[in-house]
């Protein structure tokens, strides 16, 4: 006889778009796709986004009713564009909605209309901005408290390639009020942003905003001796605002001297003329107003020219022997090692070994001869400069005097 069950098929549309249609929404709204089958029951549903299999999370959600095929995405971000398909199977067969049944979702960057937010009303929308440079552009993390923000229907994050960007806290609660954390790390260091996020009821909103601020730093994370190095912040809230810059707690002298200051406008800035060693450390700009305060901190370190601890010595080795070199540095961050005998450089062999460990450097050589003799030269370099020292070394071998006995006729 004929079998009676049948294949699967697909029809997939989207809620209020048609069929192979693109899907567009804004940043933080939700995005549904429904799909229609028959050939019931299913053994397998599957959901994918440019070829990846979906699995639910707190944020994606797949679901069923009876022949309905449903996915729902709360919080969009720009992350979660592109091909939506859904494959279903039953015992009798697979059909694949890619080449019909497809959708393609745009995600389109909104953001907020209120540019301080840093105090807002139960139900209204928090919004943080920043700022960071660096090389490479370093990697952004909201914290609230000690704890990771991850994106959410709450709230949604965006990034952009230009080093801007912002998180948006949706319909915030009194619970929501915190201090927030933006940090930027890079291979380098790392850089953080922190404000604090009033909610407060309807019957307390009032005309001041919280004191909100984006840090940039013009400088390396590790900077030389003698360069200029400036440190800017951008501050928005209501006036009277009270901004302090600190170094290790302490704060900066008000009269222009090593350190000076200068405001325009919204951004504060501070310029450190002729660097100097002793002006590493963790340097903070605190601003405050009636509402509350918020800081930008950065870490400055400062990169001297390696100096010798312990220069080369006087060296006599005998042929056959070992030779053992070693000088000790108070530098090894970004620091490489140059050796030359003679003004030729010297370089690793199964004979020669050279090593750079805890600001130690060494060179040893297995088994002298006499051609190991001659003036060697260590030369130690980094960012701010280079050092050296050298040392002469004797190999004392020993001689034989061959006596040859003989004659010669002619």
């Amino acid at each position: 006889g004929v079998n009676q069950q049948s294949l699967v098929r697909a029809s997939l549309f989207v809620r209020a778009v048609c069929a192979d249609s693109d899907v567009r929404v804004k940043s933080g709204e939700m995005a549904e796709f429904s799909c229609s089958f028959n050939g019931q029951p299913f053994t397998a549903v599957v959901w994918d986004h440019n070829g990846q299999n979906l699995a639910d999370t707190e944020r994606v959600r797949s679901s069923q009713s009876g022949a309905v095929l449903s996915l729902v995405i709360q919080g969009v971000g720009v992350a979660d564009q592109g091909r939506y398909r859904c494959t279903a199977t039953n015992q009798h067969g697979q059909n694949s909605c890619s080449s019909t049944c497809t959708s393609y979702l745009h995600v389109q960057v909104r953001e907020p209309e209120q540019e301080d937010a840093g105090r807002t009303l139960a139900g209204g929308d928090g919004f943080f901005r920043y700022v960071v440079t660096g090389d490479p552009l370093p990697e952004v993390q909201w914290l609230k408290g000690s704890f990771h923000i991850q994106p959410s229907g709450f709230c949604f994050t965006v990034n952009n390639p230009d080093g801007s960007g912002f998180i948006n806290l949706k319909s915030v609660k009194q619970e929501h009020s915190g201090v927030y954390t933006c940090k930027a790390s890079n291979q380098y260091g790392e850089a953080s942003c922190t404000a604090e996020l009033l909610v407060f009821r309807v019957k307390a909103q009032e005309e001041q905003t919280l004191v909100q601020k984006s840090l940039k730093i013009f400088m390396t994370e590790q900077t030389t001796e003698g360069s200029v190095v400036l440190m800017q912040c951008v501050i928005t809230g209501s006036a009277p605002l009270s901004v302090v810059w600190f170094k290790d707690s302490q704060a900066l002298p008000t009269v222009p001297t090593h350190y000076q200051t200068s405001c325009e406008k919204n951004k504060h800035t501070l310029e450190i003329t002729k660097l100097e060693a002793a002006d590493r450390g963790l340097y903070v700009c605190k601003a405050s107003n009636n509402v509350g305060t918020a800081e930008c901190s950065a870490e400055l370190r400062v990169i001297d020219k390696p100096n010798f601890v312990k220069p080369l010595g006087a060296v006599a080795a005998m042929v056959g022997a070992p030779l053992h070199l070693e000088c000790q540095v108070d530098e090894d961050t970004g620091v490489s090692i140059t050796w030359t005998r003679d003004g030729r450089k010297v370089h690793q062999s199964p004979d020669c070994k050279l090593s750079f460990e805890d600001k130690t450097v060494t060179l040893d050589i297995l088994k002298t001869t006499l051609k190991d003799c001659g003036n060697y030269v260590c030369v130690v370099t980094n960012e701010a400069g280079s050092v050296s020292c050298s040392t002469s070394v004797k190999v004392q071998g020993k001689s034989c005097l061959v006596n040859f006995h003989g004659y010669c006729s002619i």
